[in-house]
């Protein structure tokens, strides 16, 4: 095997059904996709050591805004990897809907709403509305930060088939034009979509429905006619159509058509098409229309693996689970797969754990999918009803299960408790679904849910900075609270493999910075957030251990040799060895 043929871990992905030509690929290690879900997976291994191949079949990069909304918990990624202002600039926060009664004469709306309420930021939850973000502005953010890494997508190369080994995967690529490749990879991540090569290659189940009499079309075009800063709707029993500016300020707008009694299409759906069923479905003929850059005929498709790993190989993001448009759970559920895998396979591949720790990526998401499938389904049936009282009360009803549920689209409230490898609590929720707790910024940090942000931090001689800033997304942080000093000293008996933690020491505001002992970092909680938020008492010693996903992984109190202990007892968890004192 030929060492350019070498690659740690490379990710496939497709955008449409593969049913022209056989794909092969051969590399060392493979990860193939190129979504969100791919450039997420594949920047958060580089930021490990790990190499990356990334493949994907299309000539060039997809126009569209698809994906658009942008989850509180996918934000909060974004900033830890320090790309937030850069994916926020290429979008706004999601408008009011105006609502008109269909008829030329009705320029004005009958009302305007909101699909969920605007929530305040608080100092443990920096990013609690939604984000409206084009997903190829999304996605050439990602790229750019991976091209910084070194790394970029090959596009026009299809993976055409694999074979596993007890070391290793063969695969098989092919090229646009060119030669076929083949190569052996330690690792195949397939983020290849629902119709996922990957998926059908391991035999994976992809149970579930789709919803053949809930016809929609979807795509983006130039409006010309329509308020700026507002999303626009109509709708009658037989059909329904939701105009979504991309931007604030763009005239490109994407629309979800439900056509009705429209009947079905006679050859492909076309720009021109929308336009005749839009204009007799709205009667607006003062709205006219540009080009269209994307257009789409769908049908609501809920399915989901039960595995996503079989050996070397992994599915993410809709390779393992297809979500409908409702409640913008889709991409953040894939980025949020992504999260999850990259630490425990970049722990693997540099041999400081067991490969059994893999299997506790499917452990811990399919439970969160299942959960998230079910409440998107909720609010897509809820939706469809609209059609049959297409009034404002109506719309608004249609839309208070997104008010409602507004918590658990946000994500913030998505755990892994039950988990095998999180240390928990007597207060933690030992449900198998995952759950949405309304005070959960006060009620200090919990093992298995987001580790919470805390601003107003500070070393000596420092500018401020936050949890966020301090978390490292290819090493466990360890938060000491407390001014006993010798905790951080304590837990370098444990003697855990370099690389893989970083001891951040937060003291008390009034105590003064020393920087001692084995801490990486020493700040002082000059506001209080950091204590207050994680439900540190005055004088109390705690240790908490934040995963590099974000994600509490434990929580330990008591003596200094008590809470070193626990944090022990958590490693040996992941790492697959005793860590005691």
């Amino acid at each position: 095997m030929s060492t350019a043929n070498k690659f740690t871990v490379l990710i496939v992905r497709f955008h449409r059904p593969l049913n022209l030509l056989a794909r092969r690929l051969t590399v060392s290690t493979l990860q193939a996709g190129a979504g969100p879900a791919g450039l997420v997976l594949a920047l958060l291994l580089l930021r490990s050591g790990i190499s990356v191949r990334i493949i994907d079949k299309e000539q060039t990069h997809r126009v569209g805004s698809r994906g658009a909304g942008v989850q509180s918990r996918t934000l909060e990624l974004y900033a830890q990897l320090g790309l937030y202002d850069k994916i926020i600039a290429c979008g706004g926060d999601i408008p009011n809907i105006a609502l008109y009664k269909p008829g030329k004469e009705n320029t004005t709306p009958m009302k305007e709403f909101r699909l969920t309420p605007l929530v305040d930021a608080t100092p443990s939850m920096p990013y609690p509305n939604t984000m409206n973000i084009p997903q190829d502005a999304h996605e050439a953010v990602l790229r750019e930060a991976l091209a910084a890494l070194g790394c970029t997508v090959e596009l026009g190369v299809e993976l055409a088939s694999f074979e596993q080994q007890p070391d290793f995967v063969r695969v098989t690529l092919k090229r646009a034009g060119g030669d076929d490749e083949t190569a052996e990879v330690a690792w195949l991540v397939g983020a290849d979509g629902a119709h996922s090569v990957v998926r059908k290659g391991l035999g994976l189940s992809f149970l579930g429905e789709t919803h053949e009499e809930q016809e929609m079309f979807l795509g983006d075009i130039e409006i010309e006619g329509v308020t700026p800063g507002l999303w626009h709707m109509w709708a009658d029993p037989r059909q329904t159509i939701v105009l979504r500016g991309t931007t604030p300020t763009s005239n490109v707008y994407t629309f979800a058509c439900l056509p009705g009694a429209s009947g079905p299409l006679s050859g492909p759906f076309t720009r021109d098409e929308f336009v005749k069923i839009f204009y007799d479905i709205t009667q607006r003929t003062d709205i006219s229309f540009g080009s269209a850059l994307w257009l789409s005929h769908y049908r609501a498709n809920i399915r989901m693996v039960d595995e996503m790993r079989v050996g070397r190989v992994f599915v993410v993001g809709d390779a393992a689970h297809c979500h409908s448009p409702a409640g913008g759970q889709g991409l953040n559920s894939s980025v949020q797969d992504s999260a999850n895998l990259a630490w425990k396979l970049a722990l693997v591949i540099k041999n400081l754990a067991p490969d059994s720790l893999l299997d506790t990526y499917a452990e811990e998401r399919l439970r969160v999918i299942a959960q998230m499938l079910k409440l998107t389904t909720l609010l897509h049936n809820t939706t469809h009803k609209m059609r049959q009282q297409p009034n404002s009360d109506a719309a608004e009803s249609a839309t208070a299960g997104g008010r409602r549920k507004h918590a658990e689209l946000s994500m913030l409230g998505v755990n892994y408790c039950g988990s095998s490898i999180i240390a928990e609590n007597d207060d933690a929720d030992k449900g198998l679904a995952p759950a949405y707790t309304a005070s959960l910024t006060d009620i200090g940090a919990l093992p298995g849910y987001r580790a919470p942000e805390a601003p107003g931090l500070a070393g000596e001689g420092e500018k401020e900075t936050s949890l966020f800033a301090v978390f490292d997304l290819s090493k466990h942080t360890i938060l000491l609270f407390g001014d006993a000093l010798v905790s951080a000293d304590a837990l370098g008996e444990l003697r855990l493999p370099a690389g893989t933690t970083k001891v951040v020491h937060i003291l008390p505001t009034g105590v003064a910075l020393e920087k001692v002992g084995r801490a990486d970092v020493v700040l002082q909680d000059t506001r209080g957030h950091a204590y207050a938020t994680y439900g540190i008492a005055e004088g109390e010693t705690a240790l908490v251990v934040v995963r590099p996903d974000g994600v509490v992984g434990a929580v330990e109190g008591g003596s200094v040799k008590e809470a070193v202990a626990g944090v022990g007892k958590y490693f040996s968890k992941i790492l697959g060895s005793e860590m005691s004192l």
